[in-house]
């Protein structure tokens, strides 16, 4: 009895002590209007949150970084709504090497508030990461997403980073007191009677304020308007361009703005900003835009041929940035055959001048090469019964050739007949 009692007083004390080592451990600092909060776990593991504070609501999620004071190895990522619901679309850690590790359990996940906490798997990595980041997207309501980073090491520290000049958005308003200057002189050019004292006075005035607008928006590769303002400064420039008098200093001004601006806008994609990531999807409507724009206009016209250029160039980078997103988020078989699928209806649907018809093709292409290559792996664990059904499935696809490309087609089912020891394949035709 005496036992059982000293027992029970000891409980008693290691009960009472147990929140005061909790809240010793905590701590709390601000990151970008959110909270960082960091605990000491047991058998030396050690976690720390940041705060997202309002998730974009925008289709397709934003990309969000969290950035680590000091390059530590993580061992573990949780996320949890602090309000609403999110869908995590995908979550990448940095290496110190620049290199990004995919964390499977966030691809796709859909969280809320009033769920168990999300957690990865162990993490078995050696490098240090330098920052993790997190593409989401809010369901419906506002929604905050608490992201903890966990650690054997030491306590992960999340600091913010110096503002990212390249985001600026007074960058637009220089330009914009640049393009006040060309407007003046342009029109007083295109006022003036043609081949008088007062036109060739004010094309020399114009062509040196376009030279310096154009000076200024190739002056630092690191920075750059904003996406939305550069796309309204083409439009506008191919529109002033094809109003102008033919051969004019206008005309020709107008023009090589709408270039250069272009020019900017594509630099701008590939540079990876954090702060505006844009989608392959967005990059599509984009062009979708332009096409219609190309379109509406005259068959001879400046505007035509100088649209048909832009939308040739967006139309190539397009699958680049596709193939890096479909990569990232780790299809499986079925998920990567539907991708491309989807891809390759587009792609059939599109009419023969679409400028986009080799985009779709090339982007199903892409999305079926990975598929191909989760077949070959998951087909290891299936059976002989569920191989045989699938290969019943596909022989279906395969001959129906207006809404399945037969290559890919006899591909998976190269694969499957490859995988049956028993059953003899052969291709009806």
């Amino acid at each position: 009895m005496n036992r059982q009692k000293a027992n029970r007083i000891l409980m008693s004390l290691l009960l009472c002590q147990a929140p005061l080592l909790v809240h010793a451990s905590s701590n709390y600092t601000s990151y970008r209007g959110g909270d960082t909060e960091t605990s000491i776990l047991p058998q030396n593991q050690f976690e720390t949150s940041a705060r997202i504070d309002a998730v974009t609501r925008k289709n397709g999620g934003q990309l969000y970084r969290l950035d680590l004071v000091k390059p530590i190895p993580l061992s573990q990522i949780k996320a949890k709504p602090k309000t609403g619901r999110v869908k995590v679309i995908s979550l990448n850690l940095v290496t110190d090497k620049d290199e990004r590790v995919i964390v499977k359990a966030f691809n796709n996940a859909i969280i809320a508030d009033s769920d168990t906490v999300l957690a990865s798997e162990i993490l078995s990595l050696s490098e240090n990461i330098t920052a993790i980041e997190i593409q989401a997207e809010a369901m419906g309501a506002n929604a905050n997403l608490d992201i903890t980073a966990v650690s054997t090491k030491e306590a992960p520290k999340f600091g913010t980073r110096e503002p990212d000049n390249s985001c600026n958005k007074k960058f637009d308003s220089i330009l914009k007191e640049k393009l006040d200057l060309v407007q003046t002189w342009a029109a007083r050019a295109e006022s003036s009677a043609q081949g008088s004292w007062q036109e060739k006075y004010a094309s020399k005035e114009y062509n040196k304020y376009v030279a310096e607008f154009i000076a200024t928006l190739k002056s630092d590769k690191n920075q750059f308007a904003s996406p939305d303002y550069m796309l309204t400064l083409i439009n506008f420039f191919i529109d002033r361009h094809n109003a102008s008098r033919p051969d004019s200093a206008a005309d020709v001004g107008y023009k090589s703005m709408a270039v250069e601006t272009f020019e900017a806008f594509m630099l701008s994609i590939q540079s990876d900003q954090i702060c505006r990531p844009v989608t392959s999807d967005s990059l599509i409507k984009i062009s979708l835009d332009f096409q219609k724009r190309q379109e509406s206009s005259k068959s001879d016209s400046r505007a035509r041929k100088v649209y048909e250029m832009i939308i040739s160039k967006i139309g190539k980078i397009i699958p680049v940035h596709y193939r890096k997103e479909v990569a990232a988020k780790n299809f499986n078989f079925r998920q990567a055959d539907s991708e491309g699928y989807k891809n390759y209806k587009l792609y059939t649907a599109s009419k023969p001048e679409s400028l986009l018809k080799g985009t779709y093709q090339e982007m199903a292409l892409n999305a079926y090469a990975i598929a191909e290559q989760q077949l070959a792996i998951e087909v290891k664990s299936l059976n002989n019964e569920q191989t045989y059904q699938l290969i019943v499935e596909f022989q279906t696809k395969y001959n129906d050739t207006a809404n399945y490309p037969q290559e890919t087609m006899l591909k998976y089912l190269t694969i499957l007949s490859e995988h049956s020891n028993f059953l003899n394949f052969r291709m009806v035709q």
